[in-house]
């Protein structure tokens, strides 16, 4: 049976504590020092902390740092304790009841991780209450968390579900009008690309940088939506928190020092003894693939996941033409040719109207 609401979640809700590791190791040291369970997809390669239940070891097998031959892929996710952690975490919060935290090291069912092989993480605590965390992921970049708490103590508890993003350091792209790089989440109806690194480190917005009368304020920035996404995007990666799409959520950003957290709480439940409480939510981990994001969008429920990418104001029109660049290149295998029959093709069609003018 299944656990009910205990109220709605209000901008009152305690944000969960940023997670700060501030002894730093080599990252081969810190990833041989805890338990792991290996993820291994077309796209990514990683591991799964069961110390803490931590998504923190992740590369994109597609893209490269390089042009050269041999370069390596990609890193995104990297475990606390290295000088350039990212990570990701789930869990619950609520008083009277033991917890797992980020110490607590967790059983899983399996030592893999990959597409149609999901894994469960269980722990359970000393009153009873035992907690799972099912963990699936697809052939792209796109995690499914089921969370569940079964509570076989004597008496009933209260637990909010959340999740968390732990980000060491700012991005080393730029943030620019013309295409926003940093804090990033969907908290309504539209994305909100005006919170910046500075903000969340307690320096006001200037105008220019906060314009037209927008949310964004010095310190944490925290919304109470339904659904909607939030993370961290850089010029082309991008690690988001998707909260059930028809969930009541507390979701922001806050940070300490140089550690940023994007974080969301989902509307408390009680669960009386015999019964289970469960919530379901995603995580976005990779490279901002244009028609990837469409098809989680569109086929996968995420609203306004297309806004991960800031086409700006021009949406309409460099949306399209994007589409047709990337048809080229696929035909023609050369970034150099697909540009030159682009050109051709909007001096075709604007022709007759180039004509009338001359």
């Amino acid at each position: 049976p299944a656990a009910d609401p205990a109220g709605p979640v209000t901008s009152n809700a305690t944000a969960p504590a940023v997670d700060v590791d501030r002894l730093k190791r080599p990252r081969a040291v810190v990833l041989a020092e805890t338990p792991r369970v290996a993820i291994t997809t077309p796209a990514v390669r990683g591991s799964i902390n069961l110390k803490g239940a931590r998504l923190d070891d992740l590369v994109l097998l597609r893209h490269r740092v390089t042009i050269k031959k041999n370069a390596p892929p990609v890193r995104l996710l990297s475990p606390s304790g290295t000088t350039d952690s990212y990570f990701a975490r789930f869990g619950w919060a609520g008083n009277g009841v033991a917890l797992p935290d980020k110490n607590t090291v967790w059983a899983a069912d399996s030592t893999l991780l990959a597409p149609d092989k999901p894994v469960t993480l269980s722990w359970t605590n000393p009153q009873g209450v035992r907690f799972q965390i099912r963990v699936a992921v697809d052939d792209g970049y796109l995690f499914t968390i089921e969370q569940s708490a079964t509570n076989a103590s004597a008496t009933p508890i209260v637990l909010r579900p959340s999740g968390l993003i732990s980000r060491t350091g700012a991005s080393k792209d730029i943030d620019t009008w013309v295409n926003h790089v940093g804090p990033i989440g969907v908290f309504g109806s539209g994305a909100n690309y005006e919170i910046g690194y500075p903000d969340l480190k307690g320096i006001k917005p200037g105008f220019f940088d906060a314009p037209f009368g927008t949310s964004t304020k010095a310190g944490p920035n925290y919304f109470d939506t339904k659904g909607g996404w939030l993370g961290f995007g850089d010029l082309y990666w991008l690690a988001a928190l998707i909260p059930d799409q028809n969930a009541q959520v507390h979701s922001g950003f806050q940070s300490e020092g140089d550690v940023f957290q994007a974080d969301y709480a989902s509307t408390p439940v009680k669960i009386a003894p015999g019964m289970i409480a469960r919530t379901s939510s995603r995580f976005f981990a990779g490279a901002k693939e244009v028609r990837l994001i469409d098809k989680y969008q569109d086929d996968g429920g995420i609203a306004n996941f297309d806004k991960a990418i800031d086409w700006g104001w021009f949406q309409i029109i460099e949306k399209p033409i994007f589409y047709y660049l990337d048809i080229l290149f696929r035909l023609t295998t050369n970034f150099g040719v697909a540009i030159i029959l682009l050109t051709l093709t909007i001096r075709g069609l604007l022709f007759p109207i180039a004509q009338r003018q001359f």
